[in-house]
């Protein structure tokens, strides 16, 4: 009897702890799967290196006078350790079309990100995003006037951390390089998508 009685209890126990650890987990997912407003924008760049031989001597590198990107999706890429796969259904759509970059900066938006640590972020550019037989990229700069109608992935680097509302300015001066120096030879998408900017 006594040892049917030391079974209750033990039974009674172990499913209070069991419960208590469900409890428990479910509030961890419903935590961890919670999303944040981030206002996300494009900082400001510089379209040219300048010194003061360029009076002397022309600057190698060519100035951007007009650029435009055509935004059809975003992912936030998160931070994992190594061999893990992120199997999350990351993609955000974007119903910005075609932007115009500008030295002082862009506003991009407002995007729902759940709460996390993120390693990368992705832009997929793409031709037609606004309906209006847009390039995925046009760009006019001392070379030239140049665009793609490839679908062209554009890609900020770094550490960044959602735990509440956030605004997320991106460093685009490595793209801006790159659309500096694109003078036609090779595919625009392969000059763009050599490079990263940063979080």
């Amino acid at each position: 009897m006594k040892t049917m009685k030391n079974l209750g209890t033990a039974l009674l126990i172990s499913t209070v702890l069991v419960s208590c650890q469900q409890q428990k987990d479910s509030s961890l997912t419903s935590s961890s799967s919670r999303s944040y407003p981030v206002n996300l924008s494009m900082g400001s760049y510089a379209v040219a290196k300048t010194s003061p031989l360029d009076f002397l001597i022309p600057s190698a590198y060519a100035a951007i006078s007009d650029l435009k990107f055509c935004f059809k999706r975003l992912r936030f890429k998160r931070d994992l350790p190594d061999g893990q796969a992120d199997t999350s259904n990351d993609n955000v759509d974007l119903d910005l079309g075609q932007v115009n970059m500008s030295t002082s900066g862009v506003l991009l938006g407002q995007v729902s990100v759940p709460a996390d640590t993120y390693k990368r972020i992705e832009f997929d550019l793409e031709p037609n995003c606004g309906g209006l037989g847009e390039n995925s990229v046009d760009l006019i700069n001392d070379w030239g006037t140049h665009t793609s109608s490839s679908t062209i992935t554009i890609k900020f680097e770094g550490t960044f951390v959602v735990d509440g509302a956030e605004n997320l300015e991106l460093g685009v001066q490595n793209i801006i390089d790159a659309a500096n120096a694109y003078d036609g030879v090779g595919e625009l998408k392969d000059a763009l998508e050599a490079v990263s900017g940063v979080l």
